[in-house]
């Protein structure tokens, strides 16, 4: 299968009907010579990655599986990578017609509350990061009712469109954050769904915590007010209905 689309705008780029993962398909085969901008893209996966160690399968053709490498120094505050790929996803979202999109912290993208996209940015020892992003293009057969796709939206992406214009985006707002990130910064502000909202986190090692999150902070944290402020490298977050 030829992606052309996409082959315009990644330096490198392997396609692969099925994979484990296509994370670890590009840690796998990284070395010194892997350019900036490289990338993977499978049609299947058998072992996603997640958050936390969690892994999931996602049948052929039914969602877009891509990972991205980032060259060390290639983003200042390696931090937002997974916020800037989400930042993305949403404005290729945006781009495509659909409404109601956001961002929810630190890695997912919603629309009107159900989830479209999932993303796992992984920092490696040297520096450089692998950033993946899923994206359901297709009712999965498995049916969740907190999941949605493009399909369900009525929106029809193949799999090549669908891995250039997160890519096309992800460049312009890496390019973008290295010139004004203060800019980029609010753009994702703007665009994270979770802001405002009762929250409850669960931090690593199983601690809770509830609170409004009022903002995001420099460095990509989230900031929950319980009512004292609490700055979150990371958590798993659930919005709380009122």
């Amino acid at each position: 299968m030829q992606l052309p689309k996409a082959e315009l705008v990644f330096k490198d780029l392997a396609f692969h009907q099925e994979l484990d993962s296509t994370n670890s398909e590009l840690a796998r085969n990284r070395n010194g010579n892997t350019k900036h901008f490289s990338a993977v893209v499978a049609a299947s996966q058998s072992a996603g990655q997640g958050r936390l160690g969690r892994s999931w399968e996602s049948p052929s053709g039914s969602s877009l599986a891509l990972s991205i490498f980032l060259q060390q120094g290639s983003l200042a505050e390696p931090g937002w990578a997974s916020l800037l790929a989400a930042l993305s996803v949403r404005r290729s979202l945006v781009e495509l017609g659909v409404n109601g999109s956001g961002v929810k912290w630190p890695n997912d993208v919603l629309v009107s509350g159900k989830k479209i996209s999932g993303i796992l940015a992984q920092l490696l020892e040297d520096g450089s990061v692998i950033v993946g992003i899923g994206l359901n293009l297709k009712r999965q057969q498995v049916e969740l009712p907190n999941a949605t796709s493009l399909q369900e939206l009525g929106i029809d992406c193949d799999l090549d469109s669908a891995a250039a214009l997160i890519g096309k985006n992800l460049k312009d707002l890496l390019a973008g954050f290295e010139l004004d990130s203060k800019a980029v910064k609010q753009q994702f502000s703007e665009s994270c769904v979770t802001l405002g909202q009762q929250v409850r986190a669960e931090l690593p090692g199983g601690k809770e915590l509830f609170g409004l999150a009022s903002e995001i902070a420099q460095g990509g944290q989230l900031v929950i007010l319980t009512p004292e402020a609490i700055v979150l490298s990371a958590a798993d977050v659930w919005h709380l209905r009122s």
